[in-house]
């Protein structure tokens, strides 16, 4: 449920609101608009006493059921748009941000280069993957530790933020020094218990939606972060298993839409993993843009041919300026899309 109070509500109205509201087992959680206030109340609606009760407090303008199963997420309960910050880089409401770095880090002159390459372009956030899940135990895993001293080096030298994905909640603390963002995977993206322990580290995720999950699901993946208590959350639409292989995966572009229209998290796109096919990234993320996308997520590394993983998809980032030269003209285009719709820190 949701309670919308009205525009003249004081502080102490606020608690009295919330103090009842505990009395029925339920959990407030306060959202301060621009015009008004709204507490959103977590908890069983089965087995609780209704919150109609308070539907005639003098300070109370409605009692909203909300029907989703994803509620803080919701734009019913926070209507503008959140704004995620990534030491000092902003993604949402407007800011339009492209992360971007290898598949993974290989060694320390790969990584370094890459880096130095994409900071010159101007990229606030770099993508830094010390461990790889991968389908085949075949497959390159990552450098694991030795890629973490990688990352600490080449952050103290370039002083830019790093995303890294965690693949359980034994990495969470090896990384969480070194790692501005963390990200949830593809096949993490229903750990519930990796999302809650993740939710009590303090730092901003970047959450992918599974190659399988529907909108609901990913939306309800993000209220796991939420209600336990990370409110930093991206969502990244990457892309669904297809029967189509012309491309990696089916890049979803209307969940897009539905996602920035059912909720208020940031949106961004990853058309590399969608694509699998570097000739068609660029191309993908303008229709991630046009969608409504906060942002792209893309993987660029020196020598992409010799790359150890996911060589096809990744751009050469000595080029990169000129992949986002490209890209300019629609990322001005959803900056001043967005120019009038107003937003708030999440």
């Amino acid at each position: 449920m949701i309670i919308v109070l009205k525009r003249q509500a004081s502080e102490t109205d606020i608690a009295t609101i919330s103090d009842l509201v505990c009395s029925l087992r339920y959990q407030p959680r306060i959202i301060r608009g621009v015009e008004q206030t709204v507490i959103a109340c977590i908890g069983d609606e089965l087995s609780n006493r209704s919150l109609t009760v308070l539907q005639d407090l003098p300070a109370v303008e409605a009692v909203l059921p909300v029907q989703k199963k994803f509620k803080l997420v919701s734009r019913d309960y926070h209507p503008d748009d959140s704004v995620v910050n990534v030491q000092g880089a902003l993604i949402g409401g407007g800011n339009i941000q492209v992360i971007a770095g290898p598949c993974a880090i290989e060694g320390y002159d790969q990584f370094r280069s890459a880096v130095q390459d994409l900071t010159r372009c101007g990229i606030k956030i770099i993508r830094a993957m010390p461990f790889k899940p991968r389908t085949s135990p075949y497959d390159f895993q990552g450098l694991k530790l030795d890629g973490i001293k990688i990352m600490r080096e080449i952050k103290k030298e370039f002083n830019v933020a790093m995303v890294s994905e965690v693949p359980g909640p034994a990495q969470i603390e090896i990384l969480h020094d070194v790692a501005d963002m963390f990200q949830i995977g593809a096949r993490n993206a229903q750990n519930y218990d990796l999302l809650e322990h993740l939710a009590h580290a303090g730092k901003p995720v970047l959450l992918k939606r599974g190659m399988a999950s529907t909108i609901e699901e990913w939306l309800t993946a993000a209220e796991y972060l939420i209600v336990n208590g990370c409110s930093q959350v991206v969502l990244c639409e990457r892309g669904l298993r297809s029967f189509d292989k012309t491309t990696r995966n089916l890049l979803d572009i209307g969940a897009v839409a539905v996602a920035r229209q059912l909720s208020h998290l940031p949106v961004v796109v990853d058309p590399s993993h969608a694509a699998g096919s570097r000739s068609l990234v660029a191309a993908l993320s303008r229709a991630g843009l046009a969608a409504g996308a906060d942002g792209l997520i893309i993987e660029a590394h020196p020598d992409p041919v010799n790359a150890f993983s996911d060589a096809a998809q990744q751009l050469e980032s000595s080029k990169f300026g000129e992949f986002m030269k490209g890209l300019e003209p629609w990322m001005a285009l959803a900056r001043a899309e967005r120019a009038g719709t107003h937003s708030q820190p999440a």
